[in-house]
C-alpha cells in the first residue's frame, strides 16, 4: 500500500496543469515549430512518390540487411505503402492524394 508521503509527491494533472500545457503548446505553435497542413501533406506525398520511384533500391536494401528476396520484400514491406489502409488513420491525406 502507498504511503501518504508518496501519494502527495505524485504529480496530478488538474486544470492548472492542463492550462500550463496549453500555454506551452501555443508557444511552440506560435514559434513556427509546427508545420502547416499543406506542408505535412506535401511531405507525405513526396515520401509516397519516393518509395514508388525507389522500389528496387528498397528491395535491394531489404535483401542486403535482412536477406529478404525481392518478392518477399515487395509482399511484406513495399506493396502496402500506397494502399488506402496504410493511410486509413490519415484519411484526410488519402482523400486529397487520390
Amino acid at each position: 500500500m502507498e504511503s501518504e508521503s508518496s501519494r502527495k509527491s505524485k504529480r496530478v494533472f488538474d486544470s492548472e496543469g492542463a492550462s500550463m500545457m496549453v500555454k506551452e503548446l501555443r508557444v511552440a505553435y506560435d514559434s513556427g515549430k509546427t508545420r502547416s497542413y499543406e506542408w505535412r501533406t506535401s511531405q507525405l506525398k513526396a515520401l509516397l512518390r519516393l518509395t514508388q520511384e525507389k522500389e528496387k533500391e528498397i528491395a535491394q536494401a531489404l535483401h542486403s540487411d535482412l536477406s529478404k528476396s525481392e518478392t518477399e520484400a515487395f509482399v511484406q514491406e513495399i506493396k502496402d505503402i500506397g494502399e488506402p489502409e496504410t493511410f486509413q488513420h490519415l484519411s484526410f491525406f488519402y482523400l486529397n492524394y487520390t
